[in-house]
């Protein structure tokens, strides 16, 4: 008797009972999202949009450099890009006149059209290798962050970010990160910023 009752008990606890054996989930397909229409100004060659390229999160439809080489580089890694080489402010001022294409019959993005801005002003008066940080000069490269701004504050987009040196964040007493926060905020920006190590 006792080995015929064996496997009969409602198998509490004992792993025994009946066994369910289910179909294997599909794996739940991921929300597709379009891609950020983005302008990068300050582009170089493209690594900051190349990063955001392979995260999925965007899509560089225009480019800013005015150094021709890095220009060339971006207008051959990413051909469906509008590269523009020449000055940005000259550009956001053809903008702003209402232009709609630049000397050379490229288009102009406009308002509306940037949904993600993002660029490296060249950071030269912010570095520590700059011995002569200064100088005239200097402050002049030091100026493209508001040249940048001032992009943020014509197109409006739905995010912006701004690359720097680590510098940028203590030069000069951390006041033009504070300013630059502060043009954001009252532009009616979430702000954020880090140091990557």
């Amino acid at each position: 008797q006792e080995g015929t009752d064996k496997g009969k008990g409602k198998g509490k606890g004992k792993g025994k009972g009946k066994h369910q054996v289910s179909e294997p989930k599909e794996p739940e397909a991921a929300i597709k999202l379009p891609k950020l229409r983005t302008l990068d100004v300050f582009s170089g060659c493209g690594g900051l949009s190349e990063g955001f390229h392979q995260a999925g999160i965007s899509e560089t439809l225009w480019a800013i450099e005015m150094w021709d080489p890095a220009a060339q580089a971006f207008r051959l890694n990413n051909p469906g890009t509008t590269v523009f080489t020449e000055d940005c402010n000259v550009l956001l001022k053809l903008v702003m006149a209402g232009e709609v294409t630049n000397s050379l019959g490229q288009r102009l993005p406009q308002k509306g059209d940037v949904e993600m801005l993002c660029g490296g002003p060249p950071c030269q008066g912010f570095s520590g290798m700059n011995r002569f940080n200064s100088r005239t000069y200097s402050k002049f490269k030091n100026s493209l962050v508001v040249s940048f701004l001032s992009y943020c504050d014509y197109y409006r987009p739905r995010f912006f970010l701004l690359e720097n040196v680590r510098n940028f964040v203590s030069y000069r007493r951390s006041m033009v990160l504070k300013l630059t926060l502060r043009c954001l905020v009252r532009m009616g920006y979430q702000c954020t910023f880090g140091c990557s190590d």
